[in-house]
């Protein structure tokens, strides 16, 4: 009876061949699959930090090496047998100071309502001597009371006055009503400012507005209220275009977009649309945002048209062929990539991190420096600085494809967009501030979902930008709307600056919001 092959050795070289392609084989895919598996703990790992953990990027690269180097120990070391217990020194008792936050007092301009309480009649005789209590003092309790906003309605009765007899060639002369955005509106300046500022900075979905005003007995549909919006963006528009301009003309630009749903009614579904957010990198802060169906890169070149400032912006390659002075890229973006792809590399991921850190140490240092203070340090401080920032990334050899790699590959790729800041005072390290602004589409989109068309993206594109700007210069949007709403028919187009937010607060001081602390 024939026996089996002992080895693998034993079988004939044809099929000994075919077994070891075979093992070769298998060999290749337990690997391709414990990279992909690997791959895939990592996305699981991101996505349940985007999900659940802080959002605040704040951390500390040391804490990073400690827990590698903790590992490590547990891995190397046995576990440590106790010790026989040891009597604690007793230590006197130090009363910490509280770390409670006080109550912030009520702010001085807010309307009073005095309720005098007092004591009943029979209390106030003194149960000893039988004499009246003298009155020695009060105590005041201020407690913050709402009043339930009400909708009324202003009746326009404009007087009518007809020519003598004799004279009815005259005509009629009647009381004008006064100037409007939108003259055959039913909404006042003080309800489309409301309900602008409710849709696109606090982010309420028409159909919300609607059961709002319905408990107040007003039936207002969203299609009405949407109508509006339409009309007073298009008559709001003039500003828009007024920030772009401005936002062009200081020389630094940061950039960015974002996707949003909009409804596509012949399709049957929403399709991805782009919104767009442009801030000023000098000067005062200006906000400007723009729609787009599409993340084509005609966007781009129209919006950049003639521009020769620098550009802050991601690695999307639209900008390739912008006309652009100097082209930037976001530090902020680069340590966000060693973050998400270096996981698995601790001391490494530590290190760049560190000097990372101490890069936005001495831009922390010099944020309120002169342009000459900001310029020797840059040029001495923060160029050695970068040169160990990128010795640190060198300092591992990973390959292209892996995900250490493609941190690596950004970083090293970009070395001569991500070292502009320091060749010019005036330029960021990072386009934090384009993703600060559009994190008013990322809220956004949470609640109200979806825009109802193009038009609806245009429309939501002008009235963000003038609340965004709003926001950044600290100015109340419902005093600014309602009062722009009512002058600007009547503002020369030579004086459209007067009204832009970061200019009219300085004749409206009462509507500056107070700083968040």
């Amino acid at each position: 009876m024939e026996t089996a092959p002992a080895t693998l050795q034993d079988l004939p070289p044809e099929v000994r061949a075919l077994v070891e392609g075979l093992l070769a084989e298998k060999e290749a895919i337990i690997e391709k699959l414990g990279a992909d598996l690997e791959k895939l703990r990592a996305q699981f790992e991101l996505m349940l930090k985007k999900m659940f953990g802080r959002s605040s990027e704040k951390l500390d690269p040391n804490q990073l090496l400690m827990d590698a180097l903790m590992l490590q120990a547990q891995d190397t070391f046995a576990e440590p047998v106790p010790d026989a217990p040891v009597a604690e020194a007793v230590v006197a008792a130090v009363a910490k100071p509280s770390k409670r936050n006080g109550r912030m007092p009520i702010a001085d301009h807010l309307k009073r309502n005095e309720i005098v309480l007092d004591v009943p009649e029979s209390e106030k005789i003194c149960p000893v001597t039988g004499k009246e209590r003298p009155c020695i003092g009060e105590e005041v309790t201020e407690k913050y009371h709402y009043v339930r906003e009400t909708l009324e309605v202003n009746r326009y009765i404009r007087k009518k006055y007809g020519s003598p007899m004799g004279a009815e060639e005259n005509g009629v002369l009647t009381a004008p009503l006064p100037a409007s955005l939108l003259p055959r509106c039913l909404a006042d300046a003080s309800m489309l400012s409301h309900i602008a500022v409710s849709k696109f900075d606090d982010h309420l979905p028409l159909h919300r507005l609607e059961k709002m005003f319905l408990r107040q007995g007003a039936q207002i549909s969203r299609k009405t209220m949407s109508d509006w919006m339409r009309n007073l963006a298009e008559g709001l528009r003039p500003l828009e275009k007024r920030i772009a301009e401005k936002i062009l003309s200081c020389g630094v630009v940061h950039h960015d977009d974002t996707p949003v749903d909009r409804l596509d009614p012949g399709a049957g579904q929403a399709k991805e649309g782009r919104v767009w957010v442009a801030v000023s990198g000098q000067g005062p802060p200006l906000v400007h945002f723009s729609f787009t169906p599409n993340r084509k890169q005609a966007h781009v070149l129209s919006f950049f048209r003639g521009y020769s400032g620098a550009v802050m912006c991601d690695e999307y390659a639209g900008y390739a062929n912008v006309e652009y002075g100097v082209m930037q890229s976001c530090w902020a973006h680069a340590r966000r990539k060693i973050i998400e792809k270096c996981k698995g590399q601790a001391p490494y991921q530590a290190r760049v991190l560190l000097e990372i850190q101490k890069l936005y140490g001495i831009e922390d240092r010099i944020r309120d420096a002169s342009a000459e203070d900001r310029a020797r340090v840059r040029d001495t401080e923060s160029r050695a600085q970068l040169a160990k920032v990128f010795e640190a990334v060198e300092s591992r050899s990973d390959t292209p494809g892996s995900d250490p790699g493609k941190a690596q590959q950004y970083i090293l790729g970009h070395r001569k967009q991500l070292s502009a800041f320091v060749e010019d005072e005036r330029l960021p390290i990072d386009n934090n501030a384009a993703e600060r602004a559009i994190r008013r589409v990322a809220i956004g989109r949470k609640n109200w979902l979806f825009l109802g068309s193009e038009n609806g993206g245009a429309t939501a594109a002008t009235l963000m930008s003038l609340l965004g700007t709003c926001w950044a210069n600290r100015v109340n949007p419902l005093e600014y709307l309602t009062d722009i709403i009512k002058v600007l028919p009547a503002t020369p187009a030579d004086q459209l600056d007067s009204l832009l937010p970061h200019i009219w607060i300085e004749t409206h001081p009462e509507a500056a919001l107070p700083q968040i602390k």
